[in-house]
């Protein structure tokens, strides 16, 4: 399940490779040079790849999957990771079990019954992360501040590929293409929890179920919509039942972008003179449209549930 890699090959890798020689290897290669410090830089491509060679080491980066196999609808494995890893090693000969992995993307594409937007608008808040709906069809979960050091992407793939005119592979043209993926940018030995990653970290078995297990984890932290159940009057013995399933058949007709906004809404107005009233609200809306005697799991969410749990199955 990777896809696009960040990595950092130092000067100790490249014993016995100069940085001209990598150099030579790139296509549309270009240099640049500091005009203080006098340091060349030279910039290229290798089959996709963007490539950076400086004294001190090389950087690569691009889509594992689509430099292997000329598209990155589904990801790779663990196997066909060394595969394209063993690949990009001849190319640019150089050695890179050792090299730093600086960024990761992990995550698949899921073949959905229904058009990707019905699921994102399914999905609500996680903690320590802010929804952020880019489009219909396009919804991140990011950190607050600037330094954002892990996104969680969901998207319709099929509509971002037609949308760079990309071709895509037969059968999968009238598809809908829900990609759900997890974006580590810097740190990834804090952030994943493990003494360091390399390129040959991301081949082991360890490493590679610690990955699915956090992908699967972030993905059933985040709120969901529920349906109300066919047979709720049946659960009303009180008003406050009542008022419940009142409540939470208006929130299952909502959108996440809907209340949302009204928490914009009440925070722009400066509502709550205690902050902590805001989170003390919004615990009580994911309660209500929870509630186990009013709500059962949205169909749409059952679906993508099983494609997620699925994922784990034969790690």
């Amino acid at each position: 399940m990777y896809d696009k890699v960040k990595l950092w090959i130092d000067k100790v890798a490249m014993a016995g490779t100069t940085p001209q020689q990598i150099a030579m290897l790139l296509d549309e290669a270009k240099e640049q040079t500091d005009l203080t410090t006098g340091e060349v830089k030279t910039f290229g491509c290798l089959d996709g790849l963007k490539v950076s060679v400086f004294v001190g080491g090389v950087s690569v980066v691009g889509s594992l999957p689509k430099y292997l196999h000329g598209n990155n609808i589904y990801p790779l494995d663990r196997h066909s990771t060394g595969e394209a890893l063993n690949k990009m090693q001849d190319a640019l000969h150089l050695y890179l079990d050792g090299a730093q992995v600086t960024g990761l993307e992990f995550g698949t594409t899921f073949m959905m019954q229904h058009p990707v937007e019905m699921y994102l608008d399914k999905l609500g808040d996680v903690s320590k992360l802010v929804r952020c709906p880019l489009t219909a069809s396009t919804l991140y979960y990011r950190h607050k501040g600037k330094h954002k050091p892990k996104e969680l992407c969901f998207y319709d793939k099929g509509a971002e590929e037609r949308q760079k005119g990309l071709i895509l592979p037969k059968g999968f043209n009238e598809a809908n293409l829900l990609r759900y993926e997890i974006r580590y940018n810097g740190k990834l030995p804090r952030q994943i929890g493990c003494p360091k990653v390399e390129a040959s970290t991301l081949i082991t078995p360890e490493f590679y179920r610690l990955m699915v297990d956090k992908y699967q984890g972030f993905y059933y932290s985040i709120a969901k919509l529920n349906q109300i159940k066919t047979n709720v009057m049946a659960e009303i013995k009180t008003v406050k039942d009542a008022l419940d399933v009142f409540v939470a058949r208006l929130i299952s007709q909502s959108s996440q972008s809907q209340i949302s906004g009204f928490m914009d809404e009440l925070k722009e107005a400066q509502v709550f003179a205690d902050r902590k009233n805001y989170t003390r609200l919004k615990n009580k809306i994911q309660d209500i449209s929870t509630k186990a005697s009013v709500t059962v799991t949205d169909e749409l969410i059952k679906e993508l549930d099983d494609e997620i749990k699925n994922v784990g199955a034969y790690v």
